[in-house]
């Protein structure tokens, strides 16, 4: 974890603004079929009663929850690699530009809240989360509430200083210049509009600020199937994402590959849920078979020519 400072406090985050429109957009029904997909895809992934019953497991005391029993145990965390990939993502990003209390985060994709949340503990900055999908957004204001009792180094109530918002990542609710960093975590493959993904981050960061960014480039090999067949993938090569990042005015200051970190962490996972035999009816078996499709899928992958990695760009002064 990072330094302990002794840092001010800040202003309450201002209200997200309307949602504006973009210039270009992909046709609306390739959207919409991709949102289904989208929702289909995580809906068996967005449950608090099953990370309830994984901290019970563990004999933690739910009552009394940190947003640390979540994000360390990688239950709220759903980015490749999990919280050990979450914590290497922030120590590259803080190379080029260290988080202050100050600052404001804007979470691209942010799931069920395990990275915004780390990074209010860690660093005491504001964060809002933008999630494409409502149940994980209602899942994400939840676990916060859950384990809104903590403090951060700010002084204030974690609960406090992150929102979660339904939104598209291609139209952000928020103003120009609004942000000193913007994180993606395995998000931008799902999205099909590039130009207008990367021209709205580029909008609301400030100038100077950070694009934080980790992900799997394209193309993605046959192995991938189990994943593909279920949820939009939109995988660019890298150099190709590379492009696009620079197009809406951003400059690619680093890809640092973090293939054998997420492999190892996914290995992990592979094992531990392979060893445990589906228990339950007919739906939990089916559930457990597709979680290690989906693991073997990626293990496979990135033991091959697959590669993950973190990118890291800034919106010139």
């Amino acid at each position: 974890m990072g330094e302990e400072e002794n840092i001010m406090t800040t202003q309450p985050i201002r209200a997200m603004q309307p949602m504006r429109a973009v210039k270009a957009a992909p046709a609306a029904a390739a959207v919409d079929r991709d949102s289904e997909r989208l929702a289909a895809f995580y809906e068996e992934h967005s449950s608090v009663d099953s990370i309830v019953r994984a901290l019970s497991a563990e004999r933690v005391d739910v009552a009394g929850l940190s947003a640390r029993d979540l994000y360390t145990r990688g239950l709220d965390c759903q980015n490749l690699g999990g919280f050990a990939v979450l914590e290497h993502v922030a120590e590259i990003a803080g190379e080029h530009g260290r988080l202050e209390s100050s600052h404001r985060v804007l979470d691209v994709g942010s799931g069920l809240g395990g990275p915004a949340r780390y990074l209010v503990d860690r660093f005491g900055c504001a964060i809002d989360g933008v999630e494409l999908l409502q149940l994980r957004v209602d899942t994400a204001r939840l676990l916060s509430q859950m384990t809104g009792g903590a403090q951060t180094l700010g002084g204030g109530r974690a609960f406090d200083r992150v929102r979660f918002e339904q939104g598209e990542a291609t139209r952000l609710p928020a103003i120009e210049g609004t942000y000193d960093q913007a994180w993606a975590l395995d998000v931008t493959d799902h999205i099909r509009a590039k130009a207008a993904l990367f021209g709205e981050i580029a909008r609301v960061l400030r100038a100077g600020g950070l694009l934080a960014l980790h992900d799997q480039p394209g193309p993605l090999p046959k192995a991938m199937a189990p994943l593909t067949r279920r949820a939009p993938y939109h995988a660019p090569s890298l150099p190709h994402l590379m492009r696009c990042v620079e197009d809406a005015g951003l400059r690619v200051i680093e890809w640092r590959d973090t293939t054998e970190l997420v492999r190892g962490q996914l290995a992990e996972r592979l094992a531990f849920h392979e060893s445990r035999p589906a228990a339950g009816d007919g739906a939990s078996r089916r559930r457990h078979e597709r979680r290690i499709a989906r693991l073997t899928a990626y293990v496979e992958t990135l033991s091959g020519e697959g590669r993950t990695g973190v990118l890291i760009a800034r919106k010139p002064s």
